[in-house]
């Protein structure tokens, strides 16, 4: 009885830990971004990594297309992988 209680209470502990660390890493977040260089940074910084995105998946999808072939193995796992690439980058661009 006493270890199930034991056990009880780590579990409860662990999980009021893990929301404290969340809650701390949000008001750190939440106080940089009120800051309007950082703010600003980020949201160039965002957009460049979703033009890269897109960027990489549309050359990804192309060479798998062109190069490699869309019946092999590697051009249809290239293609994937450029799709997913190319659907992240245009979620990142499109604002919300």
């Amino acid at each position: 009885m006493g270890r199930m209680v034991v056990e009880w209470a780590e579990t409860l502990l662990f999980l009021l830990a893990g929301g404290v660390l969340i809650g701390a890493v949000a008001h750190l977040l939440g106080w940089l971004l009120a800051r309007r260089r950082t703010a600003e940074f980020v949201w160039r910084a965002w957009n460049v990594l979703g033009a890269l995105l897109l960027g990489l998946g549309i050359l990804g999808m192309g060479y798998a297309w062109v190069e490699l072939g869309l019946q092999s193995g590697g051009g249809s796992l290239l293609l994937g992988l450029g799709l997913l690439l190319a659907s992240a980058g245009i979620w990142m661009l499109v604002p919300v």
